[in-house]
């Protein structure tokens, strides 16, 4: 009778998880971008501080961090620029943050100095005052900025944007092959749940 009931649990276990998989349509919540998946697992938010929704997606980017703390990773794009060649120099700045281990503060501060004070960095100058308001020295911004190892990293960033046809942010992609739609939860009663789940489901499929 026991070996009955864990055999009856286990199925209802799997027929529960394929319930949950079908709940996700290709072309509707998800589609898929490339053949191959990548190595390891992994959701990439491609993001821009220049951009409004993304701003509004952070808390939807927090949660998956904090679900998927090895898999889920910010990278910047320079596309969106309100002057200049400024979004390629926002994308270093990044890098820079994330080098020095304060890429959460940074972004906070930059987000915050962009649509909450109403007060756009749009220079180089800009952008390196809010790294000395936050505790880091113009002389270390400066050294960073024009290291080899933060070019070419911010230029890594942009050319994966690219390569995987990102054209619009916030764009999050899983596994290098899927491509996640937001748009498919418009009828979601909780649509940072049903966002994270799907992220969550990309990874292992």
């Amino acid at each position: 009778m026991k070996k009955w009931l864990m055999g009856f649990a286990g199925a209802l276990m799997v027929a529960a998880g394929f319930a949950q998989a079908q709940d996700f349509e290709e072309g509707v919540h998800y589609e898929v971008i490339a053949d191959e998946a990548t190595s390891k697992p992994e959701i990439t938010e491609f993001f821009s501080f220049y951009c409004v929704h993304c701003y509004r997606f952070e808390p939807i980017a927090k949660e998956m961090k904090s679900e998927y703390p090895d898999a889920f990773k910010k990278a910047h794009v320079s596309f969106i620029s309100p002057r200049g060649n400024v979004g390629e120099t926002m994308t270093q700045a990044f890098v820079v943050a994330q080098k020095l281990d304060k890429e959460e503060e940074l972004a906070a501060a930059i987000f915050d100095y962009n649509f909450n004070k109403n007060s756009m960095l749009t220079s180089k100058e800009d952008i390196r005052n809010v790294f000395i308001v936050n505790d880091v020295s113009g002389d270390e911004f400066d050294k960073a900025m024009a290291s080899f190892s933060v070019r070419a990293a911010a230029a890594k960033m942009d050319r994966r944007a690219s390569n995987l046809g990102v054209n619009a942010t916030p764009t999050f992609i899983v596994n290098g092959k899927y491509q996640m739609l937001p748009q498919g939860f418009r009828d979601s009663d909780n649509f940072l749940e049903d966002f994270s789940e799907l992220a969550g489901y990309l990874l292992e499929k």
